[in-house]
């Protein structure tokens, strides 16, 4: 019977050593390229992308020294023909850079990390350690937050809250609030005028 031909025959030379049995991982370099496998620490240096499609260009001391990245694609969990989560984070961020097929030439970024607990979102502070609570906050401190456990004082009961400076709007177990200042204004009023007091519905 004859040899059949192997995974490395065929082309597949990323992903497969020559002894694949003895457990070893993949190769560190691949056509004469030095290959980077897993995740590393990176940091954002260039957000700005001209076509809109949440690349990065990122440092990464451990790949390319003091130099910085081409452009990175994201790493999203939804997306589609004109829809899906995009994200575009500041500079100085820290994000997760992987490679495609472990070459420096084509860096993914995957995530983020905080360097310390003073670079964490602000809004979900008086939660409960270990809560499970969902919180998306922006530099300017537009938060919403989706949280099943007390997040006082604003969600005392949990609830959505959608957070903008010092207005909010709390959905919880026994209704909704709207507040603001200076004013709320709910499709106008009659006399041009916004409400100036919290409006709360049951």
């Amino acid at each position: 019977m004859a040899d059949q031909p192997t995974m490395k025959d065929l082309g597949f030379t990323d992903q497969f050593n020559d002894d694949d049995d003895d457990g070893g991982g993949p190769p560190d370099s691949v056509g004469g390229v030095k290959r980077y496998w897993g995740k590393y620490r990176g940091v954002v240096r260039v957000p700005i992308d001209p076509e809109m499609r949440g690349r990065l260009m990122v440092a990464v001391e451990d790949v390319w020294g003091p130099n910085v990245s081409s452009w990175a694609l994201p790493c999203l969990p939804y997306g589609g023909m004109s829809l899906g989560m995009y994200v575009v984070p500041p500079i100085g961020a820290n994000v997760w850079v992987e490679f495609l097929h472990g070459h420096p030439d084509h860096p993914i970024w995957t995530g983020f990390w905080w360097g310390s607990s003073a670079f964490t979102p602000k809004t979900q502070s008086t939660a409960t350690p270990g809560a499970p609570i969902l919180t998306i906050e922006s530099l300017l401190k537009h938060a919403l937050v989706i949280s099943d456990t007390p997040l006082p004082p604003l969600l005392p009961q949990g609830g959505v809250l959608l957070k903008s400076g010092t207005s909010f709007i709390a959905v919880e177990p026994t209704g909704v609030r709207i507040f603001g200042l200076p004013g709320v204004q709910i499709n106008g009023t009659p006399d041009g005028n916004p409400l100036t007091a919290a409006l709360y519905v049951k």
